[in-house]
């Protein structure tokens, strides 16, 4: 995380209470800096409009950063295509595939494709 430089954090500091976009409350981030000291070996500041809801709803759950991303369902294996586009007479049909062959004979592979 970049160092904030002095000039802005005491400008930061000073500035006025910025209102929250959802919620009565004070905005976390206004709330943090101004009580934040001016020296800081790790920021701990808060994004200036966190959302701030005790129970979890779907449109802010949408807002969240995900740890992990679900894992898709892009592969979905069939042999006509594999061997279409990776098979032998795919090879042989264009100048790179036939290199692509010739390396692999040259490397004694004992399958050249698909």
């Amino acid at each position: 995380m970049p160092r904030i430089p002095r000039p802005l954090l005491q400008l930061l500091a000073h500035a006025p209470r910025l209102p929250s976009l959802i919620g009565p409350r004070p905005c976390i981030a206004a709330t943090v800096l101004q009580n934040t000291p001016l020296r800081l070996s790790r920021p701990q500041f808060l994004p200036l409009f966190a959302p701030r809801v005790s129970a979890p709803s779907p449109v802010l759950a949408s807002l969240q950063q995900l740890r992990y991303a679900k894992m898709g369902h892009e592969y979905q294996p069939s042999q006509r295509v594999r061997k279409r586009r990776h098979g032998f007479l795919a090879r042989k049909r264009s100048a790179g595939g036939r290199k692509i062959l010739i390396r692999r004979r040259a490397k004694g592979r004992k399958y050249l494709t698909h």
